[in-house]
């Protein structure tokens, strides 16, 4: 996008100043595999976040998946989205249980960290999986506070719902502060499977707050990657 010329504005082609004109074609995303590789070459870039959230607020398939969960947030799982303690996972996969979902078969999510298993190995979470509809927010998760840089390498995982089993909470996305990371979080004992690991990037960069000496900051190369699982 850019801003306007002077001819443009003077010329009436634009009736607002502040407007932006289609200037580029940056990339053609038709899928999540596209989505995923667009976010981890173009780290930082919001511009898919906001189109994601605008599709999402104008879905009907989203609206009816909202509209299964409480209307308001159990306490308990509004306390684990913003705080995130350890000790709580049992207590939020026991709320998780008992007010939240399977997600539909062939549902698209995405989920940001560091997955150390092999392909084809199923493993069963022990602990609630926090997943995203966004790939940014995905990926802003994987590299907070040099999760990545402490790593060695960056995931990007598309996980794709296969014979849905356990349950999932759908957080919503307007009137609360973390409403911009579109979560939706699994229970305790969601099976995943990895399908695939693809090389995205050799030298990707990766970063961490240097504590021992104040205002430093930490810079390696690390591989990004795109895992692609299957979850249930």
């Amino acid at each position: 996008m850019r801003r306007p010329t002077m001819e443009e504005i003077t010329s009436g082609a634009v009736s607002i100043f502040h407007a932006l004109i289609k200037d580029r074609l940056v990339a053609r995303i038709n899928n999540p595999y596209d989505a995923a590789n667009y976010t981890l070459l173009n780290l930082g870039c919001t511009r898919l976040d906001e189109l994601i959230e605008d599709e999402l607020n104008n879905s009907a398939a989203y609206q009816q998946m909202r509209s299964l969960m409480p209307s308001k947030t159990p306490r308990v799982l509004s306390d684990f989205q913003n705080r995130f303690q350890s000790s709580q996972f049992g207590d939020v996969s026991d709320a998780i249980n008992a007010v939240g979902k399977t997600t539909a078969v062939g549902q698209i999510l995405f989920h940001g960290g560091y997955w150390p298993y092999a392909v084809g190995q199923t493993v069963v979470s022990a602990r609630p999986l926090s997943t995203s509809f966004s790939p940014h927010m995905a990926c802003q998760n994987a590299i907070w506070a040099g999760k990545a840089y402490d790593a060695g390498e960056l995931h990007l995982m598309i996980m794709r719902v296969v014979n849905p089993s356990a349950n999932a909470f759908c957080f919503r996305m307007r009137g609360t502060s973390k409403g911009h990371e579109k979560e939706v979080l699994f229970s305790a004992g969601a099976r995943i499977t990895l399908r695939n690991k693809i090389l995205v990037k050799n030298y990707g960069k990766a970063y961490k707050a240097c504590c021992a000496h104040a205002g430093n900051v930490l810079k390696k190369p690390i591989p990004y990657y795109i895992l692609e699982i299957d979850v249930s």
